[in-house]
């Protein structure tokens, strides 16, 4: 069986009104409206964003605690990525598991040398578009952003790569928003704490 790899492109928004509505007219569904806050580890000895970076640790590593708004239920969970080739943001691997009690995680993860550096609290509404995930989110001190994913399989990277970029021209998305890593990675440089 081949491994799935996630592809994604990550736009940081000018105008979400106007994308989402396009999103909504084009026939997505919304899946889920949710509040996520976000807690991202990293080695006790590492004490700059670029050093915690998935660039340099070759991981990123974060707790989650998900509560969505229409079933009123929350959930957490623990997640470890990697980038499947290189330096290329867009093709992660990503391993996650659900987690009971969040408190006994963070205190496992501090017992393992790490330590928590970066909260990100956001907004979420997920939509399915064709085979599209898309992901918009206001995160607090950031700003309005839109993840498209696709599911891919080696060897068809870039010809999903390239459908993701197609459908942000479809709905409008310039080439300046389009962003080389993640809304994550400039929440780290604008927020995080070591």
């Amino acid at each position: 069986m081949s491994k799935k790899i996630e592809i994604e492109l990550r736009i940081l928004l000018k105008n979400r009104k106007a994308i989402e509505k396009t999103v909504i007219q084009k026939g997505a569904v919304l899946i889920k409206h949710l509040k996520v806050k976000d807690f991202w580890y990293c080695s006790k000895n590492v004490h700059t964003y670029r050093k915690a970076s998935i660039d340099r640790s070759g991981f990123a590593l974060r707790l989650r605690i998900e509560k969505d708004l229409s079933l009123k239920k929350t959930k957490s969970s623990i997640e470890c990525k990697t980038l499947q080739s290189g330096k290329n943001h867009a093709e992660c691997n990503e391993y996650e598991l659900p987690v009971e009690d969040l408190f006994q995680a963070r205190k496992l993860l501090e017992s393992i040398n790490f330590k928590e550096f970066l909260v990100i609290e956001k907004e979420r509404k997920v939509y399915k578009y064709q085979k599209f995930s898309l992901f918009f989110d206001k995160i607090e001190g950031v700003g309005h952003g839109l993840e498209i994913e696709i599911m891919s399989t080696k060897g068809t990277e870039k010809v999903r790569y390239n459908q993701l970029l197609n459908l942000a021209i479809e709905l409008g998305i310039s080439q300046s928003e389009i962003l080389k890593k993640s809304l994550t990675y400039i929440a780290m440089q604008k927020l995080a704490n070591f």
